[in-house]
């Protein structure tokens, strides 16, 4: 079920895509009609369509098991994350002083 949906939301993006680059005088067939007497704004549509792909994205996070991976991140790259935390403040430095 998960597949259909992820399937009917790229098919609605593109879609939306071809709504808002063809506009009301594109030349795309029977639907010039249609678009030039709709009084519907595509574009805060399509702004509400990535919202929602955004937020279907978000809600696939497993936000349980964030910080642990954070954590296990931060244990690996340990030493590269403490040579950008002494660089930005050595530059923080030369920029404010």
């Amino acid at each position: 079920m998960r597949r259909i949906f992820g399937l009917l939301s790229i098919l609605s993006a593109g879609l939306g895509l071809f709504l808002l680059l063809a506009g009301p005088d594109g030349s795309s067939g029977t639907g010039t009609a249609a678009m030039q007497s709709a009084p519907v704004a595509y574009g805060g549509w399509a702004a509400g369509l990535c919202m929602g792909l955004c937020l279907a994205w978000l809600s696939g996070v497993n936000w349980s098991e964030l910080p642990q991976r954070v954590y296990g991140w931060l244990r690996v790259q340990g030493r590269r994350v403490a040579w950008m935390l002494l660089a930005g403040a050595f530059l923080g430095v030369l920029i404010y002083f």
